[in-house]
């Protein structure tokens, strides 16, 4: 059996301290910048389905609409008979 020196095992054993310290550090950024990615792809998002909503609403057509009405009650409504 070989032993090591004192001063060898107390510098390899802060060797690994520091690894792990930095290790550790590692994790913690990159879950901090995945939470910021995530929080940025949903407030995208949110944007993009407002964007889209007002788009959709201002293009809806006048017959779109009847369409609409029609399928709700299940019959055209009274005004659209002639």
């Amino acid at each position: 059996m070989i032993l090591k020196p004192v001063q060898q095992s107390s510098t390899a054993a802060a060797l690994k301290a520091e690894r792990d310290r930095d290790m550790a550090q590692a994790m913690q950024d990159c879950e901090n910048e995945q939470c910021a990615r995530l929080a940025n792809m949903a407030r995208l998002r949110a944007l993009r389905l407002e964007n889209e909503r007002a788009e959709s609403k201002a293009a809806v057509p006048r017959s779109a609409k009847r369409k609409k009405a029609e399928t709700e009650t299940g019959r055209a409504p009274l005004e659209h008979w002639t």
